[in-house]
């Protein structure tokens, strides 16, 4: 410990961190120049502008855009010296943002050329089921509150009993909940958002003309009228170009990631451990070692 105190020691110290400082500046002039330079282009600027005013809903000042630019040289400097480090190695965050950004690029490749109409018609007629209007129900629901009763689901099957198709009766029956008794023309998923998945498949299964249930939804137990139906209805192309088109180019973004994908795996084989292997079906470990 008395060592450590010594004005010498210290000196000497001082000197080596001054050595080494000198060498590493030394060491990157000269590297300097065979470094490739780091370019901003119009391109970089319009960029960082263009989201700039998304986030900010106004056109930047000379000042902000000449503090992005200079955000932006160092940002590179910085990335460029960490990787000369190696810093990006066994890095997960690195590493996804990494694969998500040439994912990125491959997509945007497969939108150099655009679909025409002809492919566009026929993608909607192959597919038309994707673009058909949902089904929808109306129906009339009685609600009974497993807050405020020791057994609604046998209070429920009593007044089942009691209705017999009479829906007017039912405006008098059950309790009191926040959303409405009656529903007009909602599809699957409105339903569900209301009442919860399982009560919308239900709703959609029962056949209309007659009281059901007791049904189980988030809020307790219910009864249920559907009165009406409405099945799946087709939507004819002029309706639906954005939705076809959107469509379209999902697919082949997804194909050409999968070709991609499968190139890929070519070049980078995959071996599986058999602890990891072990927590794999035969299939899946074939998949990821041969694909």
């Amino acid at each position: 410990m008395k060592l450590l105190r010594e004005p010498l020691l210290h000196f000497a110290l001082a000197g080596a961190a001054l050595f080494a400082a000198h060498s590493l500046i030394d060491r990157a002039g000269y590297q300097a120049e065979t470094v490739e330079p780091i370019t901003i282009t119009d391109g970089d600027v319009r960029w960082m502008v263009e989201t700039w005013r998304r986030q900010w809903l106004r056109e930047p000042q000379p000042a902000e855009v000449q503090a992005m630019i200079a955000d932006l040289v160092e940002e590179e400097i910085l990335a460029r010296e960490a990787i000369e480090m190696g810093l990006e190695q066994d890095d997960t965050v690195v590493r996804r943002r990494l694969a998500q950004k040439l994912s990125f690029l491959v997509e945007d490749t497969s939108r150099l050329v655009g679909p025409t109409e002809d492919e566009l018609r026929a993608f909607h007629a192959a597919h038309a089921d994707r673009f058909e209007t949902g089904p929808t129900v109306s129906f009339t629901q009685v609600f009974f509150n497993p807050s405020s009763r020791s057994n609604p689901e046998a209070d429920a099957r009593a007044t089942l009993a009691a209705l017999r198709g009479d829906v007017t009766a039912a405006a008098n029956l059950g309790d009191r909940l926040l959303v409405d008794g009656d529903f007009r023309d909602l599809d699957r998923e409105t339903i569900a958002s209301i009442f919860g998945p399982e009560f919308g498949d239900a709703v959609f299964a029962q056949a209309p003309g007659s009281w059901s249930g007791p049904i189980a939804s988030g809020y307790g137990q219910h009864l249920v009228f559907v009165s009406a139906t409405t099945p799946a209805k087709a939507q004819p192309f002029d309706d639906v170009r954005d939705a076809v088109t959107a469509e379209w180019w999902r697919e082949k973004e997804d194909a050409a990631r999968r070709d991609y994908m499968a190139l890929l795996r070519k070049k980078y084989p995959v071996e599986i451990d058999p602890a990891v292997r072990a927590l794999l079906d035969g299939d899946s470990a074939q998949d990821l070692a041969q694909k």
